[in-house]
């Protein structure tokens, strides 16, 4: 059985490593800690972990963010989306998504949106059959 809660700070040793998995670079864990702790004082922050008999095998973060245009609704940004490798095909990024979606449609977001590296075409089948399409926006990034 999987269930899915926010992360708490005794979680992050393993999310790192999980972040690590995903992005193929090292994690300040100081850094990771002093963030986090910010984060979970910031209401706009939801850091959600999958956890499988106690052990975290995938989570995401979704960042609340304010608009300026139409009625002003919010949306949502997702980003950080892992599941271990050793456990993916069990419907864990499913209900993660639905998670942090639905808490998106408890904060009254209007739109949920991430971008996903172009060479991760096995994580754009997975968003494309969970309702999110690839050719609605072009999604642009640049590292500063």
């Amino acid at each position: 059985m999987i269930d899915i809660r926010k992360i708490t700070e005794t979680d992050l040793s393993v999310l790192a490593d999980l972040l690590e998995e995903l992005t193929q670079t090292p994690t300040d864990r100081d850094k990771m800690r002093h963030n986090f702790r910010w984060m979970e004082s910031h209401a706009d922050y939801i850091v959600l972990g999958a956890f499988e008999q106690e052990k975290l095998v995938g989570s995401l973060m979704g960042i609340v963010c304010r608009d300026l245009a139409g009625d002003c609704r919010p949306f949502l940004v997702i980003e950080n989306v892992i599941v271990s490798s050793k456990c993916r095909g069990k419907g864990i990024g499913r209900l993660l998504m639905r998670a942090i979606e639905k808490a998106g449609r408890q904060r009254n977001c209007y739109y949920a949106i991430f971008v996903s590296s172009v060479k991760r075409k096995e994580a754009h089948k997975f968003y494309e059959s969970i309702g999110y399409r690839l050719n609605e926006v072009q999604g642009f990034k640049k590292f500063l």
